[in-house]
């Protein structure tokens, strides 16, 4: 888990309350790299919410930027869960300003 990820992650403006509890999942299995794996399984029961719909978030945060997106191959099915690499230039960039 990556506390720094994860602090600018809250931060971070993604325009969607469920995009960011997506993106704050992936901080949240990440290493300070940003590098993470979880299933999109995975990634919809901690967010609670199905599956399909966790998939269209992390593909909405693949095509703003947030977050990089790279298909494992392998396994027993041909298939490993995606590797997520998360933008740490970009997430900072799109930092809430701070409110008076």
């Amino acid at each position: 888990m990556s506390m720094e990820l994860m602090v600018l992650a809250m931060k971070a403006k993604v325009g969607n309350q469920s995009r960011k509890l997506v993106l704050l999942k992936l901080a949240d299995n990440a290493c300070d790299m940003g590098e993470c794996w979880p299933s999109y399984q995975h990634v919809a029961d901690q967010c609670e919410m199905a599956k399909r719909t966790a998939m269209r978030h992390i593909d909405a945060l693949v095509k703003e930027g947030f977050v990089r997106k790279e298909q494992r191959k392998g396994g027993i099915k041909g298939n490993r869960s995606n590797l997520y690499i998360i933008n740490r230039k970009k997430l900072v960039d799109s930092t809430i300003p701070p409110s008076d």
